[in-house]
């Protein structure tokens, strides 16, 4: 399969999977982001699918749970340290896995998402950086922990370089 077929996909399997939710819940959902790995196109492997869903309060978010898994969704607890706070579904489609993460609008975390995201599709020497990073986890050359830490850290960079221009 060619990487212009698997964006194609990729992007509707994406568009899919946000209606469905936002069928359920358009009443709390305020945002949707495709964020992760899947969302650049220059990465050709498959992994999993990561969707930012921002809802109106950590209420909302709590009461979204019952209603998923009795569609079918599987709550995941230990997903990362960094979305520990928020609620991550999941589910299978097409082999591939879809994480949802349903976070409040009020979360900081929102906005750092969302500008690492922009900065890695504009910079390319992060962005060679993380396909790097994420070539060492698919190959089994880093642990899940090693991989969960230099990401962190190569986030870390795109704000702080964030930060030092919007000081300037």
């Amino acid at each position: 399969m060619s990487i212009n077929k698997l964006n194609i996909n990729i992007k509707d399997k994406y568009i899919a999977q946000a209606f469905e939710i936002l069928n359920f819940f358009k009443s709390i959902i305020i945002e949707v982001h495709h964020i992760g790995s899947s969302k650049f196109t220059q990465i050709p492997h498959n992994c999993d699918m990561d969707i930012l869903f921002i809802v109106k309060s950590y209420d909302d978010v709590r009461n979204l749970a019952d209603i998923l898994i009795a569609e079918g969704y599987v709550h995941v607890n230990q997903f990362s340290n960094y979305f520990k706070d928020d609620m991550v579904m999941r589910k299978v489609v097409d082999g591939q896995n879809i994480n949802m993460i349903f976070m409040s609008s009020a979360s900081y975390k929102k906005n750092d998402i969302l500008i690492c995201t922009e900065h890695m599709l504009m910079k390319g020497e992060y962005f060679t950086h993380y396909k790097k990073l994420k070539k060492s986890l698919l190959k089994n050359e880093v642990t899940e922990a090693e991989y969960d830490e230099r990401k962190y850290r190569l986030f870390q960079m795109i704000k702080e370089e964030r930060d030092h221009l919007t000081s300037v």
